[in-house]
């Protein structure tokens, strides 16, 4: 069985607004609700990296996210829902033998709107269930 990891994250009603009325198009209100500026990014507390981290948890080194980009989204304005391609970029830290490695990966990650809780829900394959057919 597939089991998964969901993370919720909340966004401004004015940005669904302008969503719905066409002003910004689904890449910009992604774009504006996800913590995937540079400074979210480098933020410890981040649970969007947090998550995209435990897929590379057992690499060895310490590993850091760099960069996100939403690199292509599937969106269904009836359903509210749709899918994202995360790319992002690791950077490595191998203490033993002071080198740094930057990989480049991509997660395909589904995600509901919520208009009446403004939420959005990230729905990520869970760590055991994800295999190299997932990729694209």
């Amino acid at each position: 069985t597939l089991t998964m990891a969901d993370l919720k994250l909340g966004f401004p009603k004015e940005e669904y607004d302008s969503l719905v009325n066409n002003r910004i198009s689904i890449v910009d209100f992604l774009s504006r609700v996800l913590p995937i500026r540079t400074a979210d990014v480098s933020d410890p507390g981040n649970k969007l990296t947090e998550l995209l981290l435990s897929y590379h948890s057992d690499d060895g080194g310490a590993v850091i996210i760099t960069r996100i980009e939403l690199e292509h989204v599937a969106y269904d304005d009836q359903k509210k829902a749709g899918k994202i391609n995360f790319k992002y970029f690791l950077t490595y830290h191998y203490a033993c033998s002071y080198s740094e490695k930057e990989y480049k990966k991509n997660d395909k990650v589904d995600f509901v709107l919520d208009a009446v809780a403004t939420t959005i829900k990230l729905t990520f394959l869970d760590l055991d269930t994800r295999s190299t057919s997932d990729e694209f």
